[in-house]
């Protein structure tokens, strides 16, 4: 049985873990945008689920700290703490907010894409272009960044912004 954790709980979550005040701003940025956009594609007709992808916005970067020296690593310990809680799914999501994750495209879900196509787009607490997002992280990680990484973030952003009405500028 898979448990998707209320907002209360995903916050307890992150206490819990000890996450930093600078990542659980991070995270809740990340958390409106992700919500913003679910609800849309969900006005649209797309099945997602609204209750993961907010669990899984909130506690994307769980292990954020821990993985710092090990980057490569970075969702795949979240999603074995959540799923040792029992929250197998958010972990499945949180793990796939990590592009070098995340193999085929079409092999993920909405709320996969949802999630991390929000955290591409939050620096720090603030919505920002994916040019700057990705010029941040290819200056801070460099040896972790990949091109592959913009090519695919942009694809997942097609793939919504196809669906929506608005356009990714807007949400800026």
């Amino acid at each position: 049985m898979t448990i998707i954790p209320t907002t209360k709980e995903c916050i307890e979550l992150l206490d819990e873990f000890e996450v930093p005040e600078n990542i659980k701003e991070h995270s809740f940025a990340v958390n409106r945008l992700a919500m913003f956009l679910a609800k849309k594609l969900k006005q649209v007709g797309v099945d997602i689920d609204l209750d993961l992808v907010n669990a899984a916005s909130l506690v994307h970067d769980l292990d954020k700290i821990p993985t710092l020296k090990d980057i490569p690593n970075h969702g795949k310990l979240s999603q074995k703490w959540l799923s040792e809680r029992q929250h197998k799914k958010v972990g499945e999501v949180v793990k796939n907010h990590c592009t070098n994750l995340m193999k085929d495209l079409k092999d993920h879900t909405w709320e996969d894409k949802v999630v991390n196509y929000a955290d591409k787009r939050c620096l720090g607490d603030k919505v920002v272009s994916l040019k700057e997002r990705f010029d941040y992280i290819a200056k801070t990680y460099p040896v972790y960044f990949k091109e592959e990484h913009r090519t695919k973030t942009l694809q997942i952003e097609k793939e919504i912004f196809n669906k929506l009405d608005i356009k990714p500028e807007d949400i800026e």
